[in-house]
């Protein structure tokens, strides 16, 4: 894979698990979408989610449950989009979204891998890679 590949895959996942375009994450502005936990969503993620902000790098998608919309739209257009992610910063919209039972919960931060930094590594180890039906579609050895 490209590292395109890799990002457009990644963008997509997003864009599932937030209800959001691909596009979004690309646009000049932040963007708010209405947060559902889609059936292609990550497994993890469960209702209710009051709200969840992911970034590549131009902008903010904040897919949010809609009465916290304007809380939210508040923090979005009060810091620019990657100050958002900072304390104190973050300590503002927790202190706002408390008032309404809701508090600033889980922070993560994924990096994509880059094709033109990775180099294979020997190993003695037999690789296997695995289709969901259970079949090998891979072998290092």
């Amino acid at each position: 894979m490209t590292n395109k590949e890799i990002l457009s895959v990644a963008m997509l996942q997003s864009a599932t698990d937030l209800n959001a375009d691909v596009s979004d994450f690309t646009a000049d502005e932040n963007v708010i979408v209405k947060a559902e936990v889609g059936s292609l969503a990550k497994k993890y993620y469960k209702e209710p989610i009051a709200c969840n902000f992911v970034s590549y790098g131009s902008n903010i998608v904040a897919s949010v449950k809609d009465e916290y919309r304007e809380i939210v739209k508040e923090y979005l257009d009060q810091f620019e989009f990657y100050h958002c992610f900072e304390t104190p910063n973050m300590h503002w919209i927790d202190e706002k979204m408390k008032t309404q039972g809701q508090r600033v919960c889980f922070m993560a931060e994924y990096f994509l891998p880059d094709v033109n930094v990775i180099k294979r590594l020997h190993s003695d180890y037999q690789l296997k890679v695995l289709s969901q039906a259970g079949g090998c579609i891979l072998s290092d050895k």
